[in-house]
């Protein structure tokens, strides 16, 4: 596949980051639980994930590999978690377009923070003056968003 291809899919998964903020709040709301509310997304994962395995069939790794595997790589479950509970929280107090902006803002330093150090095996790519000020625009523009 070209980046087109790539960037398409990075740029249509995020239009659904603001979806999901808005779905899983009315969950909130409906539950009056946010751990009830994450509860149900992750489960309607797990059944989403599983029957796309049964259709698309793709090579499972053995219980050896999954157990010689470092234990980090597992923590994107716990993450998703803490993040599924932590927007069915924040989104309906901030809106939706503050918290996307803050997560993406979160995001976006992480990101390069990671890439400076060249963590988990990652390329390194240092921070330089065009980053710094590509991340100070972003918290610009989520001032602006929360201000006006």
């Amino acid at each position: 596949m070209n980046n087109a291809v790539f960037i398409s899919i990075a740029f249509i998964t995020g239009s659904l980051i603001p979806l999901q903020l808005v779905f899983n709040a009315q969950l909130g709301a409906i539950t009056r639980s946010p751990y009830s509310a994450g509860l149900i997304v992750l489960i309607a994962g797990l059944l989403t994930m599983s029957l796309i395995v049964v259709v698309m069939r793709p090579p499972m790794p053995s219980i050896a590999a999954l157990a010689a595997a470092p234990p980090n790589v597992y923590l994107g479950g716990v993450i998703a978690s803490v993040y599924i509970v932590a927007i069915i929280m924040v989104s309906p107090n901030l809106g939706v377009g503050l918290t996307t902006a803050l997560i993406l803002f979160g995001q976006l330093v992480m990101a390069l923070i990671l890439d400076h150090v060249g963590a988990f095996g990652n390329p390194q790519i240092s921070i330089n003056a065009w980053r710094v000020g590509g991340v100070l625009m972003m918290l610009g523009g989520i001032l602006a968003i929360k201000t006006h």
